[in-house]
């Protein structure tokens, strides 16, 4: 995406079109420059023929329409073409396209850390580009410029306090890091801990998956504002459910004091969710309690099971002060499935479930085109498939994470779950880091036990050289999600941090067990290679180096991720050391 001579398009401010080499190329059209603008808006760049008369030239009859599109395309192709630009815009029969991928435009920058032109924070987007009887184009143009103004009003300082450190989440000292490894079952915290498990919907098994789990999770993610309790994710129960434990084996897997479990079961348009709090060690019920809700209102169903439970745990809790919900109902009823159903795919880390997932976002987004949690959600499924090149058009794919996440931002600064998922996306597709920490620490600030911002902080934090506080994040990102499905991707972050603070022991544990899992991810591989050199077992960094090269991965697929000068720096002169080691070695062999 990045290779190559790129154009340049500036619709921010007066509109511009720049060669490579900086010229501008003089559109004097009006309708030329709306066409540009229509194109680029488009993910891929592409619209129909018809959506583009029908938004210019609407108050025509069809014949009329169509020719004067086909006039205007020509004019704009020649003078494409006069600077040697004229490759890209496609025209077929149906469609037009403009090759955005070779395009650097100016309004995906925005909320993406880039510095705004001097003059810019306060221009409209295709400033002075009115199109008068053009009814369909000025609605379309009053759209992207509250679009414009919306991001500009995102903004994302340093908590104003110190956010909450590991010890004071989880009530002590995290335990050791070697309690990561293996089949080691967590310890208790000193704090009353609980997980809820996906509830059981009776009689409607096709349901059962995307409800009951989505009803528990966000009856977790409230329980989670109460620094009172420690609270383990939902989809780590969801796991050990699924694998048939009891009650007492989940408790012990998670290291938890108390399980959460519920039914639920339908009467017409109404649902009767019933409630029980189980004694993790003995698998006795503690409390119970159920209450009923209209089906098409699952939001005040889980605060009401949530409200109640809470005191039951930690009786010392003053609701009334406490109970301040973070996240607000802004799921409809018809969105709710569409959800919980892409939120369980791409948990999955694999090709065909997170596309599946993409399709089910691209529908979620079109009906709740306002929702954070829909398109942060949209965003992330786009920045993974983007990441792990999982659709026949990344650059596409990466935009639409950028314009989705921009979407999540201006509908959900205070959305810590959306947050979450925009900083994933920064990651994932090469954002601005330094952005991602602030949203990160403004998430955190809100909700320190949130885990998917952990381990996104955690990455952050490796990326830009703070070990200390990267290992933290990642550890007590485990600790509250032992069954996560990114645990290896954790587990290689702290045996990074280990090796930037010198541990070589640890980080060869930690990396050894995470290359089980992700045996071919350049950065699990070529960190183990580093660990297993520093402690003078050639041997394994030898296979580590050849499954690299198996993997296709560079010391670039490695380096990428680091943006601190220094670590990259440090980490290629002791991969170049370890490759000059292997190749000495297989010459005297």
């Amino acid at each position: 995406m990045d290779g190559g001579a790129r154009f340049s398009l500036k619709l921010v401010g007066p509109f511009g079109f720049f060669t490579p080499a900086g010229v501008r190329m003089e559109i004097s059209s009006k309708k030329a420059i709306a066409l540009l603008a229509l194109l680029a808006v488009a993910p891929d760049g592409e619209r129909t023929r018809v959506w583009l008369y029908s938004m210019l030239w609407g108050s025509r009859d069809t014949p009329q329409a169509q020719s004067s599109l086909r006039r205007e395309l020509s004019t704009l192709h020649q003078l494409l073409e006069a600077h040697d630009a004229g490759d890209l815009l496609t025209r077929s029969t149906q469609r037009i396209r403009l090759d955005l991928d070779r395009i650097d435009i100016d309004l995906l920058s925005l909320a993406m850390g880039a510095t705004a032109r001097a003059g810019d924070e306060r221009s409209d987007f295709l400033e002075g580009i009115d199109l008068r009887g053009c009814d369909e184009f000025e609605d379309w143009l009053r759209d992207q410029r509250a679009r414009l103004d919306a991001l500009r009003q995102v903004a994302f300082p340093q908590a104003a306090t110190p956010l909450a450190d590991a010890h004071s989440v989880f009530g002590a000292p995290l335990p050791p890091q070697s309690e990561l490894l293996g089949a080691h079952p967590p310890r208790l915290p000193p704090k009353p801990s609980v997980a809820v498990l996906p509830f059981i919907h009776l009689g409607r098994p096709e349901e059962a998956n995307w409800l009951g789990q989505g009803i528990a999770h966000e009856v977790g993610m409230t329980l989670t504002q109460f620094p009172q309790l420690f609270v383990v994710s939902t989809s780590s129960a969801a796991v050990l459910v699924q694998r048939r434990l009891t009650h007492v084996e989940i408790a012990r897997q998670l290291g938890v004091r108390y399980l959460l479990d519920g039914t639920i079961r339908e009467a017409g348009d109404r649902l009767r969710t019933s409630v029980s709090l189980l004694d993790g060690q003995s698998g006795l019920q503690v409390w119970s309690w159920s209450t009923e809700g209209r089906r098409d209102d699952l939001f005040s169903l889980q605060e009401a099971v949530a409200t109640m439970a809470a005191p039951q745990i930690w009786t010392q809790i003053d609701l009334a002060e406490r109970h301040r919900i973070l996240r607000q109902p802004q799921l409809g009823h018809d969105s709710y499935e569409l959800y919980w159903r892409a939120n369980a795919l791409f948990r999955s880390w694999e090709r065909e479930p997170v596309l599946e997932a993409l399709r089910l976002t691209d529908a979620l987004t079109a009906t709740d085109p306002a929702c954070p949690l829909s398109a942060g959600l949209a965003a992330f499924c786009n920045g993974v498939a983007f990441a792990f090149r999982w659709t026949g058009d990344p650059a596409a794919t990466r935009r639409r994470a950028i314009i989705q996440y921009q979407n999540a931002l201006r509908h959900g600064a205070d959305n810590v779950e959306s947050l979450g998922y925009v900083a994933g996306t920064l990651i994932s597709i090469g954002g601005d880091l330094a952005l991602a920490d602030r949203i990160i620490a403004h998430a955190l600030s809100l909700l320190p036990a949130h885990q998917p911002t952990l381990f996104w902080g955690g990455w952050v934090d490796i990326a830009t050289g703070r070990a200390a506080r990267a290992r933290e994040r990642l550890e007590l990102a485990l600790r509250i999600n032992p069954a996560s499905g990114v645990r290896a991707y954790a587990l290689t972050g702290i045996g990074i941090a280990n090796l930037f603070e010198g541990d070589n022991d640890a980080a060869f544990a930690m990396l050894s067990e995470a290359a089980i899992h992700i045996a071919h991810y350049p950065v699990t591989i070529a960190a183990l290679a580093v660990a297993a050199a520093r402690r003078g077992d050639w041997g394994t960094a030898r296979d580590a180096l050849a499954r690299l090269e198996e993997a296709g991965g560079t010391a670039a697929d490695t380096l990428a991720i680091f943006q601190d000068p220094g670590l990259r720096a440090m980490i290629l002169a002791e991969l170049n050391g370890v490759q000059q080691r292997a190749a000495a070695s297989a010459e005297r062999r």
